[in-house]
């Protein structure tokens, strides 16, 4: 809510800070007009591809898809994680890592 001088009701210019599991999330375009994130821009922020997005989309509601990317966790962080945490055994284990083997 533009004017909102509650925590909750603060819009970022240009930016969300951060995605919650609701629909109320909201970005000021160019136009200085408040417009709420789409499911797919959701998703999207989130590191999903549009494709996943879609396969979801269909069995999903949007209710859903807003919930779904709020408590997920950013794919690109989750592979980085992951990769430190097995580069060391596969290390010692003399073995290539690639980050499609993940």
């Amino acid at each position: 809510y533009e004017t909102s001088n509650i925590r909750r009701g603060r819009v970022g210019k240009e930016v969300s800070q951060t995605l919650t599991t609701n629909d109320q999330m909201g970005v000021i375009d160019k136009g200085m007009k408040i417009r709420k994130l789409t499911p797919l821009e959701c998703w999207r922020f989130m590191g999903f591809t549009d494709e996943e997005f879609r396969k979801a989309e269909k069995v999903c509601s949007n209710t859903q898809l807003y919930k779904q990317a709020g408590n997920s966790i950013v794919v690109d962080v989750l592979e980085k994680i992951l990769y430190n945490l097995l580069i060391e055994d596969y290390k010692q284990h003399d073995i290539q890592l690639n980050i499609m083997d993940l």
